[in-house]
């Protein structure tokens, strides 16, 4: 499920209604300042009012959301508390629902209709915008298969694995001598991997990215954490400054083992700062703490399993084992669960790079991490 941030009331509920629409949960986000209210219903789009309310009369600011022609079926509201968010009423009225929101200081509040039964409200204190929040992009993701319950954990019926794409949109990566993208290659990797999962494992499945775009290093670990989420798997290509340097190698969270994994974290972390320019890895380090065993036992799974699946496809000389290694990349750093990078081979490397481009190779690199994966998982059991 999604935890933190913040969570306020959050309820779900399914109830036929004669209604053109129904609400069949509402989950609460918070920040300082900032709450994000996601909203959804069944039947009918509901037309969508809103207005802020100042202090009136010793109440409480308020935010006010009206759906009209969507009933509030069996969705309640309650006491929040959280960053200035102090309750949230849901009630039926002539025209439908409405949604009150009591606030300690004055808010605006703002209306996002995402389509697939769902709607974002966002109720802001001046100037107080967070981006810590779960963003739309995030929710839509989410939107098939989000559990909106309490903020308790509730236990999931299937494991769900992160699969990161790494970089994306204007961060292109490593750049290959005839232009192959990093960012490109670990797409296409990472969907190959997701659409194997599926086929082959019984396990439920988050994209951190689903094509091109840009998404931080913080936005990724807060996805993962956020979902709850079982295994965080990051999919990568290797560089290097001459074009020599070939192999793979994976990688879990600890001090860099050797001068290279010091190189290649380096590489990767260039975007990982904070909001407020701080490098985020000692609180990442203690979020981690007593995962450390789990990913080194996957990283060699999945490394082992790559090498012997490739060399069966392509000969011992093609390829070229670098082993496990240990570094402080912080997507590793800043998950809460057992977490692991994949440098695929070296796009840098013009043999290797060749390869990256080739499906047959994708195909078999993905198969070896989903066949690694699904031994790891029965392992836990």
């Amino acid at each position: 499920m999604l935890s933190g941030w913040g969570v306020g009331a959050a309820i779900l509920a399914s109830l036929a209604s004669a209604y053109a629409g129904e609400l069949t949960g509402v989950r609460a986000f918070t920040a300082p300042g900032h709450t994000r209210l996601l909203i959804l219903y069944s039947g009918d789009e509901p037309k969508v009012l809103s207005r802020a309310l100042p202090s009136i009369g010793g109440e409480p600011p308020k935010g006010i959301i009206t759906l009209n022609g969507a009933t509030p079926g069996d969705v309640h509201g309650g006491d929040i508390n959280e960053h200035g968010l102090i309750s949230m009423n849901i009630s039926q009225n002539k025209n439908g629902t409405q949604m009150t929101v009591m606030l300690e200081e004055p808010r605006t509040v703002r209306v996002t209709r995402m389509g697939r039964g769902a709607i974002v409200v966002d109720v802001v204190g001046e100037g107080r915008e967070n981006d810590q929040l779960p963003s739309q992009r995030q929710l839509r993701a989410w939107l098939d298969g989000v559990q909106l319950g309490s903020s308790q954990r509730i236990p999931k019926e299937r494991p769900l694995i992160v699969v990161d794409a790494g970089h994306g949109g204007w961060d292109h990566g490593a750049v290959g001598v005839t232009g192959t993208r990093e960012a490109d290659v670990a797409l296409q990797i990472a969907r190959r991997v997701v659409d194997k999962m599926g086929e082959d494992l019984d396990v439920d499945i988050l994209m951190t990215r689903e094509d091109d775009e840009f998404i931080s290093l913080q936005q990724r670990s807060l996805m993962a954490n956020q979902a709850d989420a079982d295994l965080f798997l990051s999919i990568h290509a290797n560089a290097a400054l001459n074009q020599f340097h070939r192999g793979i190698e994976t990688y879990s969270m600890n001090t860099a083992s050797d001068e290279g994994a010091a190189r290649v974290a380096r590489r990767e972390n260039v975007l990982a700062f904070t909001a407020d320019g701080e490098n985020d890895f000692l609180r990442g380090r203690m979020m981690s703490d007593g995962t450390n065993r789990l990913s080194r036992d996957l990283a060699h799974d999945v490394q082992a399993r790559m090498i012997q699946s490739l060399k069966q496809e392509y000969g011992d000389e093609a390829v070229r084992d670098l082993g496990t290694k240990t570094a402080l990349f912080y997507v590793l750093v800043s998950t809460r669960m057992p977490a692991i990078l994949v440098e695929t081979s070296f796009v840098s490397n013009p043999q290797e790079e060749r390869q990256l481009r080739c499906a047959h190779f994708q195909d078999a690199l993905a198969q070896a991490i989903v066949d690694a994966v699904g031994d790891w998982l029965k392992d836990q059991q």
